[in-house]
């Protein structure tokens, strides 16, 4: 079965090589009749990557033997630096509007003397420009209809592409997902039915990936994802504003979109790298907005209308098998977090054997632990139960790492007893975000009084790398980590 699953991976992943290879010859043909069209020279079409300030060449074609384009200009070094913005075309004179050095792609000699800029405008914004070299001034009015065939081409050739695409798919691919479908069963409790879920969307997504995010910690958080490779979104990112994924919460429903410039965002502005395209899709369980899942891949041409059609029909059967095992009420509340706000024990569980099944990254460092009360018998007969529960609510909220700028996330283990990963690029900062939790735990707590109360929090951690740990034992080990530092009276014991 795992041969077979592989064969499948690696069938779908070449299917998209092709399409995506065939898109790319798309966009040089389209390049190269509007150069016949016009008697052009030379024509080429850079991609305007403004998040790494560089124009990417995308296609070219000449009728010169003198000419060498490079894949990737920085921004300062070419002409086209001062039309990045162009939101109309233009045409310009070599000699008067760009200087014939400027003009480096050629050697020896420069055989053209004017210059056609053809911007491609998305969501207000220049994302490419095309260019058209000739020998002789052209008439835009003579050639309109070629230059606006050619904008409307742009705008239009993608969405026409993924249709033409839809009609040649695999058939099989419908059998399969219904055997998808069959998986869901209402025995299984929410957890499970988020891991099935996001198993099945791997298949469909081929070398892409889906990630789920939740409510906790008053917040949402990224906490399941369905592929190991290193450049999957990580676990433990807050959902920000103005991301895809807030976009969907906000409205309640699908929200699609190509990437352009590392925009829109996916979840988070720490997310590496925003490329290809996503789908954004919120669970409705029971009326109520209990997760929202992403899909995505650096390669846009995969969302066909049909495999959008099934990402969201997976959600949508996710979300009713969850509610079919629920009181109508039970639906009303956050169902995967602890009534303190920290994410039950479940579900940071399969974060942690997911996070020790991903490619290991050596630029990213991975931490779970566990945080106590060491005055704990002195807290509980002072404080009545029902401000001891504000004080654990407070706990968690407090000890998010998203609350200070890293990424992680807060979990119950048991009772005053918290549960944590955290995920960085830096080995310093674990120790940091400690320093950081305890100084605020101490400086701001009351119970509404305006009494502080006094809180000795102490951490044991155990650093994780993907891969070769166990999760049983790495809990285990953050068990004896915590024993040691309560034992010695330190702040943190790091296994």
């Amino acid at each position: 079965m795992m041969a077979k699953t592989g064969t499948k991976f690696m069938m779908n992943t070449k299917r998209e090589e092709k399409a995506l290879l065939e898109f790319k010859n798309l966009m040089a043909d389209l390049i190269l009749l509007l150069g016949k069209a016009t008697g052009s020279r030379t024509g080429y079409l850079y991609w305007v990557n403004r998040s790494r300030r560089q124009f990417v060449l995308e296609t070219k074609f000449t009728n010169e033997p003198n000419v060498m384009f490079q894949d990737r200009v920085p921004f300062q070094k070419s002409y086209l630096d001062r039309y990045r913005d162009l939101d109309k075309v233009i045409q310009l004179v070599v000699g008067r509007d760009v200087k014939e050095e400027e003009l480096d792609h050629y050697f020896n000699r420069l055989p053209v003397s004017h210059l056609l800029l053809i911007p491609f405008r998305n969501n207000g914004e220049t994302v490419a420009i095309s260019v058209l070299e000739t020998t002789e001034r052209l008439s835009l009015k003579d050639h309109e209809l070629s230059l606006s065939a050619y904008k409307s081409a742009h705008i239009n050739v993608l969405n026409t592409y993924l249709e033409l695409t839809d009609l040649y798919e695999d058939q099989n691919k419908w059998p399969a997902f219904d055997s998808a479908v069959e998986k869901f069963n209402t025995a299984m409790d929410a957890t499970e039915v988020l891991d099935v879920m996001l198993q099945e969307m791997q298949k469909l997504l081929s070398s892409g990936s889906a990630v789920v995010a939740l409510r906790g910690m008053d917040t949402w958080v990224t906490v399941l994802q369905s592929n190991p490779s290193a450049s999957a979104l990580s676990i433990g990112l807050l959902v920000e504003e103005r991301t895809m994924a807030h976009d969907a919460l906000s409205k309640g429903e699908p929200v699609f979109s190509m990437h352009f410039n590392q925009n829109p965002k996916r979840i988070s502005s720490l997310e590496y790298q925003t490329e290809g395209a996503s789908l954004a899709m919120p669970m409705m369980i029971t009326q109520r907005r209990h997760a929202v899942v992403v899909a995505y891949s650096e390669n846009p041409l995969i969302f066909t209308e049909s495999l959008k059609h099934q990402l969201k029909t997976l959600v949508k059967i996710a979300s009713l098998t969850i509610e079919a095992s629920l009181m109508r009420s039970a639906g009303q509340t956050d169902l995967f977090v602890s009534e303190f706000g920290s994410f039950i024990a479940d579900l940071w569980e399969l974060s942690l054997s997911q996070i020790d099944r991903r490619t290991h990254n050596p630029d990213e460092h991975i931490w779970f632990g566990l945080a106590g009360i060491e005055n704990l018998t002195e807290i509980r007969s002072r404080y009545r139960l029902d401000e001891l529960k504000k004080m654990q609510c407070y706990l968690v909220k407090a000890l998010n790492p998203a609350r200070t700028g890293y990424k992680g996330l807060v979990g119950f283990h048991s009772d005053y007893v918290y549960a944590y990963l955290f995920i960085s690029r830096s080995e310093n900062h674990h120790q940091e975000w400690i320093e950081k939790s305890m100084r605020d735990i101490k400086k701001r707590f009351d119970l509404g009084d305006g009494q502080p109360v006094s809180l000795d929090v102490k951490f044991g951690s155990v650093k994780v790398i993907p891969g070769n740990t166990d999760v049983l034992q790495i809990v285990s080990d953050a068990k004896k980590a915590l024993a040691f530092a309560m034992k010695d009276d330190v702040i943190v014991v790091n296994m």
